[in-house]
């Protein structure tokens, strides 16, 4: 009987991992590219067609931000003709889509929307984004908001902090209890 209850706890809980790993269905999202030093690289992906023949487009003015970072000191845009930087604080970026429409296949990355954060942090955790699109249509339809979770620059562990304080403190009274031996 035992085995069977933890059975069932098991697979209930590899059904919520799978459920919790799978791709919503949602209209563009942004793509974590990769870390190199301080610098994450990100991209918008389109995921759901708005427009006929399975495209996606975000038209001009459409935003999208990334907040819960930590330590961000800057942020650039690929293609400054096409993206531009809103404003960052230390804990996000906002950025906009600007002179152009982003039109693109579900499923594939949007050509001139790639952007990178700067940060002082050189750990990664998942951070909130999210995305309002401006949608062709009438003006009740323009808006649509859609958000996520994506890797991003996060505040170094609290283990890790503690583990650092006590190693430099146990380094410092090695250092002292070697030297007051060598006096002795």
């Amino acid at each position: 009987m035992k085995l069977a209850t933890n059975l069932g706890i098991a697979t209930a809980g590899v059904a919520l991992c799978f459920a919790a790993v799978s791709k919503p269905a949602q209209a563009a999202s942004v793509v974590f590219q990769g870390q190199s030093g301080n610098r994450y690289d990100y991209a918008i992906e389109f995921d759901s067609a708005n427009l006929p023949g399975d495209f996606e487009r975000l038209r001009t003015g459409s935003l999208w931000y990334l907040e819960g970072l930590f330590g961000v000191t800057g942020a650039t845009v690929a293609n400054p003709s096409r993206a531009s930087v809103l404003g960052t604080t230390t804990e996000s970026a906002v950025f906009q889509n600007i002179n152009f429409a982003a039109n693109g296949k579900v499923d594939t990355l949007a050509p001139t929307l790639y952007f990178s954060i700067f940060s002082s942090a050189t750990k990664t955790a998942l951070v909130d984004w999210s995305l309002i699109r401006r949608n062709p249509g009438t003006f009740s339809e323009r808006l649509t908001e859609f958000s996520g979770q994506v890797l991003g620059p996060a505040v170094p562990e609290p283990f890790t902090i503690g583990g650092s304080a006590i190693a430099l403190g146990f380094g410092f009274w090695m250092k002292r209890k070697q030297a007051a031996s060598q006096k002795a």
